[in-house]
């Protein structure tokens, strides 16, 4: 993988850690440093005290909305230009997502030879 890959840190949050754990194997495989959260709270701390430079963020997390995640990084001065990806199993929370400050949407399931080829392009 290109050197500019591996320094990039992508954080993963979805509270079906089976499905995080997935994704994060498979963005570790394609050259990406990973972090996981499993929850909303969990991601705002991870964002605060490590920045990552991408977020996946699943749209229906159990302990709080996931457009205050969003809401938090873009409201954060030295965060607010993190690229934030939204991922959903149901169509419909695409334009949510859009509306609420996300960058792009993905509708699970996820292919990932496309989440890497959109998490390349968010990073240019």
């Amino acid at each position: 993988m290109c050197a500019q890959i591996l320094k990039k840190t992508i954080l993963i949050v979805d509270n079906q850690q089976r499905e995080a754990a997935a994704l994060r194997k498979q963005l570790e495989f394609a050259g990406f440093k990973t972090q996981v959260a499993h929850t909303g709270t969990g991601a705002i701390s991870q964002i605060a005290e490590h920045p990552p430079n991408v977020v996946l963020l699943e749209v229906s997390l159990s302990d709080i909305d996931a457009l205050e995640v969003v809401s938090f990084i873009r409201n954060d001065s030295k965060n607010c230009l993190i690229p934030v990806l939204a991922m959903s199993a149901f169509p419909h929370m695409k334009d949510r997502s859009l509306r609420g400050g996300c960058n792009d949407f993905f509708q699970k399931p996820i292919k990932v030879l496309d989440i890497v080829a959109r998490i390349k392009k968010a990073l240019r």
